[in-house]
């Protein structure tokens, strides 16, 4: 859905009284001009906001923020849900204070470039977005990278453009790090074009490394899917398949614990955006469609071009548990 400009803010606060001095204003502006409003935030500040408000509180949308897109991914499909939810209006608002507590160095930097994603992943929906960070408990390295995702800053009432901003794809290519390497056991497939065959030595591979039933035939499709999308998406048409004269994809297997990854490389003739996927799919399929499933099913879904090509590495969760008095299966 196209619209209005997205507005995407943060909101760095250090007591309750300046995170209801910046929400209270936003939620009352949006109200008068009868715009949606929703507000996902920790149980606390949800009380807070509902108090505040006091007969208008029902007039408010509530999610809580721990349960509003657990993934990046699942996050930004919960944006635009809401978005779409209300076609009729040309914007809606949103407060939207992530979860950093608890989260591993991954999570933190996958959720960093999730934030600095929504400003092109979200463009033109019409979303007002305010992202609060309470600076008394999220460590000063991610409130200083707040400032580096959200072009504006607000305190109360006050709106300041961020002297610290950075467009999406510097920052994100800043804040990756570099992926380890194939380990040395990884079973490598090389892709000839042959979808149905790759997919099927997916499928017996992945088997042998732990995933079970319907995830490991939508881990294998989703590999597929993402070698078709590459191929449409990616800078040369064709890429995906092998452009004339360049080595094939090919995709590596391997286990770690608790997980299966999987690697693919494609030639250097492609190049991806690395916020693809995030966007859902609408009812016109698009280039990334494919990578959208594979970053619902799967824990982490890196992309990483470079002069010698591109690498899409994929995690899903191995749920298979030995039985009591037994080693780990092959």
């Amino acid at each position: 859905m196209k619209g209005a400009e997205f507005v995407h803010q943060g909101c760095v606060y250090t007591g309750d009284d300046e995170f209801l001095g910046m929400a209270v204003p936003f939620i009352a502006e949006g109200l008068r001009r009868e715009e949606p409003v929703l507000v996902t935030t920790t149980p606390a500040n949800l009380g807070l906001v509902q108090a505040a408000l006091g007969r208008h509180a029902h007039k408010v949308d509530y999610a809580e923020t721990a349960f509003f897109g657990r993934r990046p991914p699942q996050r930004v499909a919960a944006f635009t849900g809401y978005r779409y939810r209300h076609p009729r209006t040309g914007r809606v608002r949103i407060i939207a204070e992530p979860v950093w507590s608890g989260r591993s160095a991954r999570q933190v930097e996958a959720w960093e470039c999730m934030e600095s994603a929504l400003n092109a992943v979200l463009a033109g929906t019409g979303i007002h977005m305010i992202c609060p960070y309470d600076a008394r408990r999220v460590e000063p390295g991610i409130v200083a990278n707040a400032r580096r995702t959200h072009p504006h800053m607000v305190d109360g009432t006050a709106v300041a453009a961020s002297d610290s901003y950075t467009e999406p794809l510097a920052f994100v290519r800043h804040r990756s790090t570099p992926l380890p390497g194939r380990p040395d056991d990884a079973v490598t497939l090389a892709f000839g074009g042959d979808l149905g065959r790759l997919r099927h030595a997916i499928v017996l591979e992945t088997a042998m490394l732990g995933l079970l039933g319907e995830r490991l035939m939508i881990f294998a499709a989703a590999v597929a899917e993402i070698l078709t999308g590459a191929g449409s998406a990616g800078a040369t048409a064709g890429g995906a398949a092998g452009a004339v004269g360049a080595p094939p994809p090919t995709v590596a297997l391997w286990a770690r614990p608790g997980e299966v990854v999987c690697d693919i490389r494609l030639p250097a003739t492609t190049s991806l955006d690395p916020f693809i996927g995030l966007h859902p799919p609408t009812l016109d399929p698009r280039p990334g469609d494919g990578f959208w499933l594979a970053r619902q099913i799967c824990d982490h879904l890196d992309v990483r071009s470079g002069p010698d090509g591109t690498t899409v590495r994929l995690h899903a969760p191995n749920l298979r548990v030995a039985e009591p008095g037994q080693g780990p299966r092959p």
